[in-house]
């Protein structure tokens, strides 16, 4: 999401993105598997929302022809917002369950 706001953001402002060197899910880290206790959830929660709420903002603030016919090359706003969305779905599904903890009422 932080990924394609920047690139929503640069083309607005008329720069170019700056590229983002990330490999996606190709790659796997450990700090992908990194224990997740419950404050960290709240914490990510609260981030997310604040995140969800910058990117309603500012596709609310653009107007239809914005949306459709972004400046710069790449998918319109409208198509990279419809990726975004739908990414989420197959992120949550890609990670899965977390696994159990040494105490489980710290982990989710």
């Amino acid at each position: 999401m932080v990924d394609h706001l920047a690139e929503l953001e640069a083309r607005l402002a008329g720069q170019e993105p700056q590229p983002d060197h990330w490999h996606a899910s190709v790659t796997t880290t450990p700090a992908d598997l990194a224990p997740f206790t419950t404050e960290d959830l709240d914490e990510a929660r609260s981030r997310l929302v604040r995140l969800g709420r910058i990117w309603a903002d500012r596709l609310g603030a653009l107007s239809d022809a914005q949306l459709d016919r972004s400046p710069g090359p790449g998918w319109s706003f409208r198509l990279l917002a419809a990726h975004v969305a739908g990414s989420l779905d197959y992120y949550a599904g890609a990670i899965g369950r977390l696994g159990a903890a040494a105490n489980p009422e710290d982990q989710v």
